[in-house]
């Protein structure tokens, strides 16, 4: 997979392609430290990139740390970039004329993205891009994706499992490891990729580089995975519908929706029409979640009124229906939703022993 492709450099070889990726007009858009959590927002300078400050990551807690470490998925992910939260669809003026924004954006880079939202995106450029969102497609286009490969997952990652990490494989356009302080690992992945590094002053990789990275990618896959396997998993869960796991998951789950907000591939989205003070209104597209109540009422009832069949939705969607629908599991293994449950619900669990009672039954 990396014979050929990996060249070696210097931290500093990072921060010149930091700079020469801004030289060319790109907007970079990475992790960055604010109000005690890391998350994405755009950079002005490579410094801001948190870089020896890590981050503790367990079922409903999350803190940061300054005394070194590396930090994991942030907060945020690519979905509030490419599907942000709220998008004005269209405009009705007091005249009752139609205004359509017009979606134009400069050339963007997500910068040191990790692997699980580089697979989020693919899975993104599957649903919104193939149905033909127009925000998606237009931004899409500009966009230029550096990914830093992860080689110290958090307790709540399960990347490996899901097949999105640790190491990306394809859809980026640079691909680098820290494999320590001093010492970065770079793979180009496209033209653009290529006629980048090409700016820096890189060596091939050596073989013990080579072997260095592959036992910390090894290390790191076996530690991000789910006490689940993919083989078979939705018959089983379909073959489990009754579970009482989610009857007893739904004493915990708040309906918050705070998963679906923070996952990197939930779509949902509901619209709403706002009236403005001067007689306008706006159609406004906002991020909806299927744990909310609201999700499934209509005018005529409620298609899943009780909150655990609203968890079990969740789960099939992300794990069956997915599948059917778009050729890919819905869920990247980055374990957002682990950490932002303020219940500290782990799907993983709930997973596992839905899976668990087939095989008593």
């Amino acid at each position: 997979m990396f014979s050929g492709s990996l060249y070696s450099g210097e931290l500093s070889e990072l921060r010149k392609l930091f700079e020469e990726i801004k030289a060319r007009g790109y907007k970079i858009i990475g992790p960055r430290l604010e109000d005690g959590v890391i998350r994405l927002g755009e950079l002005e300078g490579f410094d801001e990139i948190p870089y020896g400050i890590g981050d503790i990551q367990k079922p409903g807690y999350y803190r940061v740390r300054a005394n070194g470490g590396r930090f994991r998925s942030p907060l945020d992910s690519p979905k509030r970039i490419l599907y942000p939260p709220e998008l004005t669809l269209f405009r009705l003026t007091r005249d009752w004329e139609l205004e359509r924004p017009e979606y134009e954006f400069e050339a963007t880079a997500l910068f040191g993205i990790k692997p699980c939202d580089l697979a989020a995106i693919g899975i993104m450029d599957r649903v919104q891009g193939e149905l033909g969102d127009e925000y998606f497609l237009k931004m899409r286009e500009k966009l230029l994706i550096v990914v830093e490969n992860c080689v110290e997952p958090s307790e709540n990652c399960f990347c490996a499992t899901m097949g999105t990490g640790p190491a990306a494989s394809i859809g980026f356009d640079i691909a680098y490891t820290r494999l320590d302080d001093s010492t970065i690992l770079f793979q180009p992945g496209s033209d653009l990729g290529v006629d980048l590094l090409g700016e820096l002053t890189l060596e091939p990789a050596t073989p013990d580089q080579i072997e260095t990275l592959r036992k910390a990618l090894l290390k790191a896959s076996e530690k991000a995975r789910a006490g689940f396997r993919l083989e078979n998993l939705p018959d089983m869960l379909e073959l489990n519908l009754e579970s009482e796991t989610y009857r007893e998951i739904a004493e915990r789950c708040l309906g918050c929706a705070n998963c679906n907000m923070v996952c990197p591939t939930c779509f949902c989205f509901d619209v709403i029409d706002e009236p403005e003070l001067d007689g306008s209104a706006r159609r406004i597209r906002v991020w909806d979640g299927c744990h909310s109540y609201s999700y499934a009422q209509v005018a005529g009832g409620h298609f899943r009124k009780d909150l655990w069949a609203r968890y079990r939705h969740w789960v099939l969607h992300k794990f069956v229906y997915w599948l059917r629908q778009f050729g890919s599991f819905g869920c990247v293994g980055c374990g957002r939703c682990i950490t932002w449950c303020p219940a500290g619900i782990d799907l993983r669990e709930v997973i596992s022993k839905v899976v668990r009672e087939v095989g008593e039954g």
